[in-house]
């Protein structure tokens, strides 16, 4: 199957939805304990107006609890501490104060925060303790800063935690002020269900207005959605289609530029993919770096042994995570895992840097044995256990030589199957066929079925048991019998055929009596033998089903 490439075109959408430039919130302190600054709450504001502006005007509601403010002229761009009366005295050497009464506390993990003007809303702060960006300073003593205050929408990525060294900047600019910044809209993900398209933003979908259906466009196809609208228990706008989007098939979402809060900005592309359940082996460990050279890095590669494209999205390597974004790696294609990519193209120059995948950190890989494991989102995919006298003898010095599978269809830990890479090629072939690949080498005899299930119902899917073999000797006769759960034999498929060294046998659920076998389970037993005595006997399980009846 081949991968299609689908695009989502977003036309131009103006939303309107700015408070205008005024007093706006400017910095917040939820959480003052353990840091430098005294431990005090407060809220700052700042004057993005013109002129100066009276605070008799204002109120500030805390959680829905109400705070007037004191007649004070704020000058333009200039800055006030808002706090409880106790505190007063100790911020008073950081800048202008107002102390209130009935100060209400502020949430450490987040509250809401309304400015007013009578009962005009001029500014409003939604904020979360995620928004620290920063798990040490979530703790405390740091203060949440506006990074632009005349961009006039509150989202997450608007705000982050001061970088000043004591902890926040309470009267002053703020340390991460950049009045050039405007925050990176994106959308965060794409999921297809049915035949409808759930996409999220980094906003809040009041910051983003209303969707119309000719807004989009999907190509190949001049497809356009035959509705748009917002999911009732989430920010999620739902796309739905005539048809439901193919499975294994990448996706492309574009849109143009749309206005948000005044500005216009220019959403990035982003792609999404619809897995399928990935098998056992589905991908495999192809090669593993664990003894670098002293400018290099260790590295695991992957090998899609499949015919369909595969998202690594969400997988591990060991315990950590390999991407928690898209990450496809394309049919028979290669994927290279490490931690400092710029060493691996420094020391492998032969590398293929498309194919190399940069993680924050790679499991710990001793230099004389280990385990590597690999984890899709539902169990475990391949494993490897491996030891420095794996390497060939002959290599008074490993640095910098990887061990390199031999065959995708042999068992990752047969003894014979990783072998040290040829110097030659630099000692190891990061993003690309390793150097000691054997094409059909075959030292155990495997025998496998397509699929566990068949389902002989004429749709053209799993229609019939499909039997694969490889085997290391051509010379091999083979006997097949197909045996109910009860152990009666029910098709004596094949006796003393020649097998040659590798081909596919099918059945098609006829039995014996030339009846369609009923649904169940069933056991397929194989024995294949040589003239000169040397058998084998396999056989696995499988299950016949027959599909409901469509009323």
């Amino acid at each position: 199957m081949k991968t299609k490439l689908y695009i989502l075109f977003i036309w131009l959408v103006t939303v309107s939805n700015t408070f205008g430039q005024d007093i706006v919130i400017n910095e917040i302190m939820a959480n003052p304990k353990n840091g430098q600054l005294p431990t005090v709450e407060y809220i700052e504001l700042v004057n993005n107006a013109s002129s100066a502006k009276d605070l008799a005007e204002l109120r500030v509601v805390i959680n829905n609890k109400n705070l007037a403010l004191p007649s004070y002229m704020l000058a333009p761009q200039q800055f006030v501490i808002l706090c409880a009366q106790e505190g007063e005295d100790l911020l008073t050497n950081y800048g202008n104060v107002i102390s209130l009464n009935n100060w209400p506390a502020l949430n450490n993990t987040g509250a809401t925060i309304q400015l007013l003007r009578t009962d005009i809303l001029i500014d409003e702060v939604i904020y979360k303790d995620s928004w620290y960006q920063n798990t040490a300073k979530k703790a405390g003593g740091w203060s949440l800063e506006r990074i632009n205050p005349n961009w006039t929408c509150n989202t997450a990525n608007s705000w982050s935690a001061s970088i000043a060294h004591r902890g926040g900047t309470p009267g002053g600019p703020n340390s991460i002020y950049d009045k050039n910044y405007i925050p990176q809209m994106e959308v965060t993900g794409a999921k297809i269900v049915e035949n409808n398209i759930y996409i999220g933003f980094n906003v809040d979908r009041t910051s983003l207005g209303v969707f119309n259906k000719e807004d989009f466009r999907i190509e190949p196809g001049d497809i356009m959605p035959i509705a748009v609208s917002w999911s009732e228990s989430s920010d999620s706008l739902i796309l739905t289609l005539e048809q439901r989007p193919e499975v294994q098939t990448l996706y492309t979402l574009s849109l143009k530029k749309i206005v948000v809060c005044g500005g216009d900005l220019q959403i990035p592309n982003y792609s999404f993919f619809q897995q399928t359940e990935t098998g056992y082996n589905a991908i495999v460990i192809n090669e593993i770096l664990f003894n670098p050279k002293k400018e290099g890095s260790d590295f695991v590669e992957l090998y899609n042994r499949t015919n369909l494209p595969i998202n690594l999205q969400g997988w591990k390597l060991g315990n950590r995570i390999l991407s928690e974004g898209l990450l496809i790696i394309p049919p028979q294609e290669f994927l290279v895992l490490t931690a400092e990519k710029e060493k691996i193209l420094y020391t492998h120059r032969n590398a293929l840097t498309d194919r190399i995948h940069e993680m924050p950190s790679l499991p710990a890989y001793p230099n004389q044995q280990g385990v590597v494991t690999l984890f899709s989102t539902t169990g475990l995919v391949d494993s490897l256990y491996y030891n420095a006298s794996m390497h060939a003898s002959w290599i008074n010095n490993p640095k910098g030589v990887s061990l390199e599978r031999q065959s995708y269809e042999m068992d990752s830990n047969h003894p014979e199957n990783f072998k040290s890479a040829a110097t030659l090629m630099g000692g190891a072939t990061p993003g690309f066929q390793n150097s000691t690949a054997v094409t059909d080498y075959v030292i155990k005899n495997k025998i496998f079925s397509t699929s566990k299930t068949v389902s002989p119902d004429g749709d053209g899917f799993e229609d019939e048991l499909e039997i694969n073999y490889i085997l290391n000797d051509p010379g091999y006769l083979i006997n097949l019998n197909i045996y109910n759960e009860k152990g009666r034999v029910i098709k004596r498929l094949i006796r003393q055929e020649s097998a040659g060294s590798s081909g596919k046998i099918t059945w098609n659920c006829i039995d014996e009596n030339s009846k369609m076998a009923p649904p169940g389970h069933y056991i397929y037993w194989i024995e294949i033998y040589r003239e000169n005595g040397a058998r084998e006997i396999f056989k696995e399980a499988f299950v016949l089903v027959q599909k409901s009846h469509h009323y």
